[in-house]
């Protein structure tokens, strides 16, 4: 997906032991043009946190209802000092707003065939593991419009599938059957 393509969500990811669902806008574009940029981001955050509130969200993924709900940012260019005051800006009110944000950046200079001097030692934060399970949209779900989140009508009995197994039971059954 592209920063370019406002209209579209690039991902949702869904981490089951921490109970997030990581709703990903993918940056593919550098910083020369500073406002462009600038103007491209808020409009798809505008159209990220519209998708969230207006229900859409919980429709096509009924088995996140009650999970924390992350906005993830992921930059495949350093960030000039102007557009890190831009992004934190955007932090304060996504934050204000009740979502938890997230902000990581992809080196691809390596699949590029780019030489990359790589440094000693590097601080940085612990990252959270991955998505452990994506969900596909149910596919049985409506899509419609919801005006107001305030009411969501409960999921029917059908519609609930079994829940998977957690991760490390999964990986403790594998073991002890030998695979």
């Amino acid at each position: 997906m592209s920063v370019r393509d406002v209209d579209a969500i690039d991902y949702i990811g869904v981490n089951i032991l921490f109970r997030r669902v990581y709703v990903g806008l993918f940056d593919e574009l550098d910083w020369r043009d500073e406002r462009e940029h600038q103007d491209l981001l808020t409009k798809k955050i505008d159209r990220y946190i519209s998708y969230v509130r207006s229900g859409k969200l919980l429709l096509n993924y009924p088995k996140v209802r009650g999970y924390e709900i992350v906005i993830e940012y992921v930059s495949m260019h350093a960030m000039p000092a102007s557009a890190r005051e831009y992004w934190k800006s955007r932090e304060r009110l996504l934050a204000d707003a009740g979502y938890t944000v997230h902000i990581r950046g992809v080196d691809v200079r390596h699949s590029l065939g780019l030489t990359v001097d790589e440094p000693e030692h590097v601080d940085a934060e612990p990252v959270e593991p991955p998505a452990l399970e994506v969900l596909d949209p149910d596919p049985n779900s409506q899509l419609t419009d919801i005006a107001d989140i305030s009411y969501l009508p409960p999921l029917s009995p059908k519609a609930r599938r079994q829940q998977a197994l957690p991760v490390l039971r999964r990986l403790a059954m594998r073991q002890a059957t030998g695979r």
